[in-house]
């Protein structure tokens, strides 16, 4: 299985849809700098392998409750970093986005943003 670790997000799509057949309404799509697309679907309740990694797409089910988190990092920091990983047996599954190092107290605005 393929692995991620740090690609920069360099663009990103929100959706929110109704749709009956699937078991999520929410959904991000992250452009990654290394080309590769991130799928993030948002179910109530994710099934335990819910990573799955490609070697340009991926896909990944968090909860329902994270959307706004996602959403919120991506409009108001930069960088933002994917990374994700299934390693060892029993396999240890990882999947999140992440900002760079900031000061303390740096306030809500980026100066750099």
């Amino acid at each position: 299985m393929a692995d991620v670790w740090n690609q920069e997000v360099t663009s990103y799509k929100v959706d929110v849809f109704r749709a009956p057949t699937l078991n999520y309404d929410r959904q991000v799509r992250l452009g990654l700098a290394n080309g590769a697309t991130v799928s993030i679907s948002f179910p109530s309740s994710p099934p335990t392998d819910y990573l799955s990694l490609g070697a340009s797409f991926h896909q990944v089910q968090l909860p329902a409750h994270q959307f706004d988190e996602i959403v919120h990092m991506l409009q108001t920091e930069k960088p933002v970093y994917f990374t994700a990983y299934e390693l060892g047996s029993p396999a240890i599954r990882f999947a999140g986005l992440s900002t760079s190092t900031e000061s303390v107290g740096e306030g809500l605005a980026d100066a750099d943003a």
